[in-house]
């Protein structure tokens, strides 16, 4: 079942040194996680990223012990039977990627993009990667960067909400009013937001909003 997942400051093991496994390093040095790379080789991304002290690089052959205290495991070297057998090495209270075989591990890293506080994930559970990037594009371009902007006035404007003395369906009422497409327009936002500050800390938040 899709989660998310917060990474942040946990120990991520990666083991194997190629074009996935600085993939998988990317993505979860993006989330602040602590990564060790375990392989007698790197590709020279990786080498540079842990002469930079962004990564630990472990430069030797897998052992379980390197495993042992991991949260996340990606076993992402080229031969499928190591691959395998890391998997099958790891606690089962770890959750473990499999590169080369999707059902293979307990994790699935679905293909996902940003815009702010807004991530959007595709699956296909390892059916197609080409469809999968493709609805990414498709929704990469409908969802562009001013939905990152426009996710933070929504964030502001609730917590905002959370000041006055609106009823719950008033409050209801507002939220669902501003998703509408015109407040992707800055102008439209900062409008609706003096209107909500010169609400806070007011007795009269009985003024219907419209």
């Amino acid at each position: 079942m899709p989660l998310m997942v917060d990474v942040g400051g946990k120990s991520i093991v990666i083991i194997g040194g190629g074009n996935v496994a600085e993939r998988r390093v990317s993505l979860f040095l993006k989330q602040a996680a602590y990564i060790t790379v375990v392989s007698p080789e790197v590709a020279p991304s990786l080498r540079s990223m842990a002469d930079a002290g962004q990564i630990d690089w472990r430069k030797k052959c897998f052992d379980v012990k390197d495993i042992q205290h991991a949260f996340i495991i990606v076993a992402a070297t080229n031969n499928e039977a190591l691959n395998q057998t890391i998997c099958q090495s790891a606690s089962p209270y770890t959750l473990v990627n499999n590169a080369s075989d999707a059902k293979g591990g307990t994790l699935h890293i679905p293909t996902h993009f940003q815009q702010g506080k807004l991530s959007i994930s595709v699956s296909t559970n390892g059916a197609s990667p080409m469809l999968t990037s493709k609805i990414k594009n498709d929704l990469k371009s409908q969802y562009d960067e001013q939905y990152g902007d426009y996710v933070d006035f929504l964030y502001e404007m609730r917590q905002f909400m959370k000041q006055t003395s609106f009823i719950k369906q008033e409050q209801r009422k507002i939220l669902q009013s501003l998703l509408s497409d015109e407040y992707l327009d800055k102008d439209r936002q900062k409008e609706i937001s003096n209107w909500l500050k010169r609400k806070t800390g007011r007795n009269d938040s009985h003024e219907r909003f419209s």
